[in-house]
C-alpha cells in the first residue's frame, strides 16, 4: 500500500513538473533583440525599417514589448505579457479586438497566433538558435489588406 501511495504521489508531482515546464519560455529568449534586415524577408513588402523585441520573465511567462518603424517611417510601440498557456491577451488597450495567444512547440520555438475580430490572422513561429545568439520569426497568413503573407525575420541578440 505504502508503494502505491508513493507512486501517486511522484506521479503528481511528475505531471505538475511537465506541465509548469511546457509553459516556460526558455531563457534563452529573454534579453534586448534587433532586427537583422539583410537577413529578414517580407512577401508582399515592404519589410519594416527596424525592430527592436525585448522579452522579460514575468512570473510564469513573459512581458513582450516591441518597437519598430515601417517603411514610411511610422512608429509603434506595443508592450503584452503573456504565458504559453494558449490563453489570449490583449495586445493594445486601443484595439481590445486585436488578441494574441502564445503555446511552447519545444525547448527552443514557440507558437503565436493573432486574431483580429475574432479570425485567424496570421501564426508565426519564433525559433531560438543553437547557440542562442538569433531568433527567426517564420510568420503566414493574411495582412491588414487581407493579402497571403509570409515574412522570415531574424533577430541578434544585443
Amino acid at each position: 500500500m505504502r508503494n502505491v501511495i508513493v507512486a501517486a504521489v511522484l506521479t503528481v508531482l511528475g505531471a505538475s513538473v511537465s506541465t509548469s515546464a511546457a509553459d516556460t519560455v526558455n531563457a534563452g529568449f529573454f534579453g534586448k533583440w534587433k532586427m537583422n534586415t539583410a537577413k529578414s524577408t517580407a512577401d508582399p513588402g515592404p519589410l519594416v525599417k527596424s525592430q527592436t523585441v525585448t522579452i522579460e520573465p514575468h512570473g510564469d511567462g513573459f512581458t513582450l514589448t516591441t518597437d519598430a518603424e515601417d517603411a514610411t517611417g511610422a512608429k509603434s510601440h506595443t508592450t503584452r505579457t503573456a504565458s504559453l498557456d494558449g490563453k489570449e491577451v490583449i495586445v493594445d488597450s486601443n484595439s481590445p479586438n486585436v488578441k494574441e495567444a502564445y503555446t511552447r512547440i519545444n525547448d527552443r520555438a514557440f507558437q503565436r497566433v493573432l486574431n483580429v475580430n475574432g479570425q485567424v490572422r496570421n501564426t508565426l513561429k519564433a525559433t531560438l538558435s543553437g547557440d542562442g545568439k538569433t531568433f527567426t520569426i517564420d510568420a503566414t497568413g493574411t495582412n491588414a489588406d487581407g493579402k497571403r503573407m509570409h515574412n522570415t525575420v531574424v533577430f541578434d541578440k544585443e
